[in-house]
C-alpha cells in the first residue's frame, strides 16, 4: 500500500516570485513612476503618514507589546506565510521608497520581512498595520487604541491611493494586462 504524503507549499517561493516581478517593473518603469507628476507628492505624504502611525503606535505601546509577545513569549503574529499579504504593488512601492528586500528569510518560522529588529519593509499591507490582537486590547488603554486607529486611517488611505495609481499607470503603459498585481495568498 502506498502512503501519500502531502507537502506544504513553501510560502517563500511565492514572495520571491512577487519580489522578482516588482523588481522587473521597477527596473523598467521605476524612473517614469518617480517622474510622474502625481506619484512623488503622494510618496511624501505616505512617508509622513507612516511616520505618524509609527509614532502613535510607539506612544500607545503597541510596538512594545508586539516585541514582548514575539521575543519574550515566543508567540507573535508575523508568522511564516504572512509575507504573502504583500502584493506586487506594495513591493513596488517599497522599491520606489528605496527599500532593499532581504535575500532570504532571516528569522526561521517568521514572515520573510522580519529581521532581528523587526519589519524590514516600509510600506506594509493593511493587515500588518491595522491588526490589533487581544493582547493589545488587554494591555493598551482604549483611548490610545482609538488614537492609533485614527492616525492609521491616513496611512492606509494613502496606501490604497498610491497602489491604485501605480496600477493605473502601469496598466496604461503596458496595455492593461497586469492582473496579478494585487495577488495575495499563502500557497504556491
Amino acid at each position: 500500500m502506498r502512503v501519500l504524503r502531502l507537502e506544504r507549499p513553501d510560502p517563500t517561493r511565492l514572495i520571491e516570485e512577487k519580489i522578482k516581478v516588482a523588481q522587473e517593473l521597477y527596473d523598467v518603469w521605476g524612473e517614469g513612476l518617480l517622474e510622474d507628476e502625481e506619484i512623488p507628492p503622494l510618496l511624501e505624504r505616505y512617508k509622513k503618514a507612516v511616520e505618524a502611525s509609527n509614532e502613535a503606535m510607539e506612544s500607545a505601546g503597541t510596538f512594545r507589546e508586539c516585541y514582548v509577545c514575539t521575543v519574550q513569549d515566543k508567540k507573535g503574529c508575523c508568522k511564516i506565510g504572512l509575507e504573502n499579504e504583500c502584493t506586487v504593488l506594495i513591493l513596488l512601492l517599497n522599491l520606489l521608497l528605496g527599500v532593499k528586500f532581504p535575500e532570504e528569510r532571516e528569522v526561521p518560522g517568521r514572515c520573510f520581512f522580519v529581521g532581528p529588529l523587526g519589519c524590514k519593509i516600509f510600506a506594509r499591507p493593511m493587515l500588518c498595520r491595522d491588526y490589533f490582537c487581544v493582547r493589545h486590547y488587554e494591555k493598551v488603554p482604549e483611548e490610545e487604541m482609538r488614537k492609533v486607529t485614527r492616525v492609521l486611517n491616513e496611512e492606509l488611505t494613502l496606501l490604497y491611493q498610491i497602489t491604485r495609481l501605480l496600477r493605473h499607470r502601469l496598466e496604461s503603459w503596458t496595455g492593461d494586462f497586469l492582473m496579478e498585481l494585487d495577488l495575495t495568498g499563502y500557497g504556491v
